[in-house]
Order: C-alpha cells, then structure tokens, then sequence
C-alpha cells in the first residue's frame, strides 16, 4: 500500500536495528550471537474499516571479534481489512441525498523485507552500516543507513549521526492521454500487473526519502541519564494513496493529488530516572514536530518500569499526542468555507493529514531465564520472554465518511518477543 509520504515500516525498522547493533559494542565479550524473533498483531476498527496486520520478524547479531558486529534479519506484514476509496464530505452529501458518497475497498497485501549490516568499532568509535530490501504487491523499497557514533568522558557522553535513504518505487495508474489535469485522474483499480509489463494501465512512480537525525546522550549521574535527538526528512516522489478518491468541484471524483515535496523536522528530549530503593525507573519523553505542509505535533510519553525480583520486570506505559491538519487539508472540496472548505489545488482523504489526538495506555512484561552455574541447555547465556499490549484510541476533530464522524475509533496492539543469547 502507499504510504501517503509517512515513514515506511522498512524505515523505522531499520533504525531501530542500526541503534541496537551500535549497543553490541558495549556486551560482554562471551555474548556472541543475539538471536530475536518478535510477532506483532494490530488491529484498527474506526467506522467502515478493520485493518488486521500481523508482523513476524526476526533477527540475528553475531559479534565474532570486538572490533566487528554483523547482522541479518527478515520481516514481514500481513494485512487484511479494508481502506476508504471514495472520500466525500457532508456539502455533497446534503445536495445529492441518498448518493454513495463513501466507498470502502478490500486491502489484502504482503510485505517482505530483508535487513543486513555491520558494525565496526575501535575504543570508543563505532561505524555502523545497513541495507534494507522490501516489496508489496504495489510498493517496491531499496534503503541503506549510515550511522558513526563516538563516547567521551570516561563513555559517559555520547554522540550519534544517522542518516538513510529510501530508493522507493509506488504503482500506480496509467492516465488517459486526454487527462491532462490532476482533476481528471482516475485512482488505481488493483494491482494487477504493477511492476510487470502485463498491463498497459500500470506504470510506476519514485519516491525518494533522505532521513538524517542527530542525538546527544549524557549520564549525569549514575541514576539519571538524558538524551537529546534532532531530525531531519526530505520526502521527494508520488505520496498520495494511488487507490483513494475524493469528491471534488461538482461532484468529479479525482485521485488522492497531495504535494511532491515534503520536508520534515523534529527535536524529543528524553529523561531517565533510576529508582534505586524500589528497583525501578521512570522515563519521560517529549517531541516537537513540524513539517512543509504545515503539520505541527507535540508528543509526551511516560514510563514505569519496576523489577520484581531479579528476572522479572514490568513496564507500564503512556502515550499523548496532538496535531493539525495539513494546509490543504479540508473534509468536503465541495463548497463551504475553511476551515472545512476547498483548500487550492491540492485534495486528500487522508485522516491523517487532518487535526485530531490520540492517547495510549500500555503494559509490558520481560522475564529473563539465566543459569548461575553455566549456560542454558549448554548453548545460552540467558533466554528472555517479552510480551506487550497497548491500546491507542485517536479522536478525529474534523475528519468524516459522508458527513458522519468516526465514532468508537481505536487500535489494539499486541506483542510477543523471545531473544536468546549465546
């Protein structure tokens, strides 16, 4: 599926495992092999749609010398539901009583992706590289990262600069040469035949994404420790949803037409307390977010974690967040005024490019199994168990299907994770 220019899965991923690799450099030296498998299930119910995604992954590090870590993984989505294809707003609704103003359309889709990279290190530098491959029926994604990483005083400071690249690839609709307005375009039926040459009415769209991010971290005291990160995207190519149409002026159905360009900016500050006389820890976030297309967000986020006993621990979590529409962002392009009114040559039914908010509640237990004599099963040095639930339940301030505003919107998100070490 198009991403809308959002953050790809692939993306996010491979972040995350360019920031756990560099974390290899400081485990023991006995610590080999790291071995992680994870399976992720969301499920989304806002009005009309189910959206089920269930996410394997798995991962393996190997740190055969000090100086070198390598790494390899593979994930996947599994997504089944249903998306919004024709998107109109209540002025159309009100002049053309008893029309199919909102149409829903089968999603069942499959993404592969592939990870690998390496980790190089001398003292206190560590160099990391990464590749990423993924495709879907209609999305096609070649990435690499780059990150280098230094401590100082006594490794009590340290300083990362990541930056990646995403060689994407979007299906999409061949227009009718007498189209020759975004107006007149009609939204892609399927994916038959994308990235073959089987069907004339397929073609292909690039989007390229340069992602860099900065972050300072510093351990002030042997209970408190703090981290600063700075980002910076540039999202260039087609990012509507090839799929979704709006209703427009006169009642033209027009395909999803949102700008090429988007830029991207963000700073989160991040605050860690050790509790030592309960065993425990609180963590608190916060982030500012900004963008081209005059987005702005704020983030918070607050963690308890307690340890019960030495091999149990369990973190409570929460989750605030709050953002506007983009500039041209608008429920019905129809008629009417701003703020919901015709807002230029742009037109989207994406909910998420409108202002809304959400909260999240969250729990995660860890249990590590570890043998004081020796190693597990004569291979592991530890085996640990995770699981997490999260709910997240979003409120759209503007957003409607047909004029009705989504009622009872909310995702669950469920985790199983087994990570052993050898």
């Amino acid at each position: 599926m198009a991403r809308g220019g959002l953050p790809t899965r692939p993306q996010a991923a491979r972040m995350l495992l360019a920031m756990a690799v560099s974390l290899m450099a400081h485990r023991a030296g006995a610590q080999v092999v790291d071995f992680d498998t994870t399976h992720t299930i969301f499920y989304e119910a806002p009005t009309l749609t189910h959206m089920f995604v269930y996410s394997p992954a798995v991962t393996l590090s190997a740190t055969p010398w000090e100086w070198l870590s390598v790494n390899a993984g593979w994930e996947a989505d599994v997504v089944s539901g249903a998306s919004v294809a024709i998107k109109a707003g209540p002025a159309y609704q009100a002049n053309h009583p008893g029309a199919d103003v909102v149409t829903t359309a089968s999603v069942h889709d499959f993404r592969n992706s592939a990870i690998a990279g390496f980790t190089l290190r001398k003292d206190a530098v560590s160099f990391s590289a990464g590749y990423n491959y993924s495709t879907e029926h209609d999305y096609r994604s070649n990435s690499f990262n780059l990150a280098a990483r230094t401590e100082t005083y006594e490794h009590n400071t340290q300083f990362e600069l990541d930056y990646a690249h995403n060689f994407d690839q979007v299906c999409n609709r061949v227009q009718d040469a007498t189209d020759n307005s975004p107006t007149l375009y009609h939204a892609l039926e399927n994916s038959v035949g994308c990235f073959t040459n089987s069907n004339p009415l397929r073609t292909t769209d690039d989007l390229a994404i340069d992602s860099l991010q900065a972050s300072w971290s510093q351990s002030w005291t042997p209970v408190f420790q703090t981290q600063a990160v700075a980002s910076l995207q540039v999202v260039d190519g087609f990012q509507s949803n090839p799929y979704r149409s709006v209703v427009i002026s006169n009642g033209v159905e027009a395909q999803e037409n949102v700008p090429d360009l988007r830029i991207r900016e963000a700073i989160a500050l991040r605050a860690h307390f050790f509790l030592r006389p309960i065993k425990g820890a609180l963590r608190f976030m916060a982030r500012l977010y900004e963008d081209s297309w005059d987005i702005t967000s704020g983030t918070g986020e607050a963690e308890f974690e307690k340890y019960l006993g030495e091999s149990f621990r369990v973190t409570l979590r929460g989750r605030l967040y709050v953002q506007s529409g983009a500039i041209f962002w608008s429920d019905d392009y129809t008629g009417g005024s701003a703020p919901l009114g015709p807002r230029g040559s742009y037109w989207t039914g994406d909910r998420e490019l409108s202002p809304f908010w959400s909260w999240s509640l969250g729990i995660r237990p860890v249990y590590t199994l570890s043998s004081p004599r020796g190693r597990l099963l004569k291979v592991m040095t530890s085996l640990k168990f995770g699981a997490s639930f999260d709910v997240v339940n979003p409120t759209y301030e503007q957003f409607t299907l047909g004029g009705v505003p989504i009622g009872g919107a909310h995702q669950l998100i469920g985790q199983l994770s087994l990570t052993a070490l050898f």
